[in-house]
């Protein structure tokens, strides 16, 4: 039997219900964030249409914040770990995020941006792709700039500003300052037909840069300096990996008893061998690392939690507490032995919240998930810096 008439059903991407559900929720959404963040939403003043939607990534709750500044619903690109969640069915139905595996090349999600644009909707993206760990820009493709010049819609710049003091991703806890975030820059779908993908691309890491260091802000806690051994994980004193310990708004390397304070300015005082800030230290550290296990040192973590991810599914738990990782493999050991990875088969390594990093092997995911002191992101600078060297090798540099 065929669909009775007036019963046909529904399949676009843009529903009705998403306009209502924005609009009960952004009242609810801008008193929390002031409340909790002090946070202000700059209001675009744009009408609801098609719009491509780019913003720098600070926060965990970067999509919420930058939905306050517009009246109309927006579609956000969204993490497949998102959607491992017990209650990413509810998630879905409200606002329809499009999943897309974070640091592969997913062509369903670009088939549903251009879906969503289609039908009126306006899409948002975080180009970095992840949001910041040290206060900089991630390195981000020109992929960005050719799907802004595709989709032949006004490309939107937003900027957050505050969120690394506020909330800064290597952090435990809230800090008392003030972020807010507005539309930094349009570009109407006229203008971006006459630019060229690698104009638009400079363009766009030029609005998107925001560094909150250089603010003069302050921000707020007596345990401001606590876990930043997520973003800091090897010594410019005596080059020891993984030995700085934190403690409320003091943090030091516990192979080389050197001794800095993280201050509400968000600078290293006394500089740490000549580091003021985060950025610049995490800058050396991810070239350094590379050096160090290339020449054969082997990184290690114990008490780590290792688990498959299947999309729409919740995690499999599968054996091994330790990981470690050389210039050839990633390991993950345990009491049932060792499973090695070799990296030449990894396509990505890509760290997910504050303590964990996914890896994509032979079409699977899977994740490590260390303790509250892990660092995450050392495993992604090791694997990504060498492929780098092997390419560079094989003169393929760019």
């Amino acid at each position: 039997m065929g669909l009775q008439k007036g019963k046909v059903k529904n399949t676009n991407w843009v529903k009705r219900r998403h306009v209502f559900v924005f609009a009960v929720l952004r009242p609810i959404m801008r008193f929390y964030f002031k409340l909790r963040y002090r946070y202000k939403a700059m209001r675009s003043g744009l009408k609801k249409g098609a719009y491509l939607i780019i913003s720098n990534h600070q926060t965990t709750m970067d999509p919420f914040m930058l939905s306050l500044s517009f009246k109309f619903p927006v579609y956000f690109i969204a993490s497949d770990d998102i959607f491992n969640l017990k209650v990413s069915p509810l998630i879905r139905y409200l606002v329809a995020p499009i999943p897309k595996s974070k640091s592969l090349r997913d062509v369903a999600a670009v088939k549903n941006i251009f879906r969503v644009i289609k039908e009126g909707g306006a899409v948002g993206v975080f180009p970095e792709g992840n949001r910041t760990i040290s206060g900089g820009q991630w390195e981000m493709t020109d992929a960005i700039a050719k799907l802004a010049k595709s989709l032949k819609v006004p490309l939107v710049i937003y900027n957050i500003n505050g969120g690394y003091g506020t909330d800064p991703r290597w952090g435990h806890s809230i800090r008392k300052g003030c972020s807010y975030g507005k539309v930094r820059k349009i570009i109407t779908a006229d203008e971006l037909k006459e630019l060229s993908s690698e104009e638009i691309f400079n363009i766009i890491k030029d609005e998107l840069t925001v560094d909150d260091t250089l603010s003069g802000v302050k921000f707020r806690s007596g345990k401001r300096a606590e876990y930043i051994e997520r973003a800091l994980y090897m010594c410019p004193v005596c080059n020891g990996v993984s030995g700085i310990i934190s403690k409320k708004y003091k943090f030091r390397c516990k192979f080389c008893n050197t001794e800095s304070s993280y201050t509400e300015k968000l600078a290293l005082s006394p500089p740490f061998a000549g580091y003021g800030r985060v950025l610049e230290w995490f800058e050396w550290e991810r070239n350094e690392i590379v050096k160090k296990v290339y020449d054969g040192e082997v990184i290690s973590d114990d008490g780590i939690l290792f688990r498959e991810s299947v999309k729409f599914r919740n995690k499999k738990m599968l054996a091994g507490d330790r990981v470690s990782i050389d210039k050839n493999n990633l390991i993950i050991s345990g009491e049932a032995g060792k499973t090695l990875f070799p990296l030449h088969e990894i396509d990505s390594i890509t760290m997910l919240g504050k303590k964990k990093f996914n890896f994509y092997h032979n079409d699977k995911i899977y994740q490590v998930k260390g303790g509250k002191r892990f660092c995450a992101i050392k495993y992604v600078h090791i694997f990504d810096g060498l492929r780098l060297l092997e390419k560079c090798e094989k003169g393929e540099c760019e």
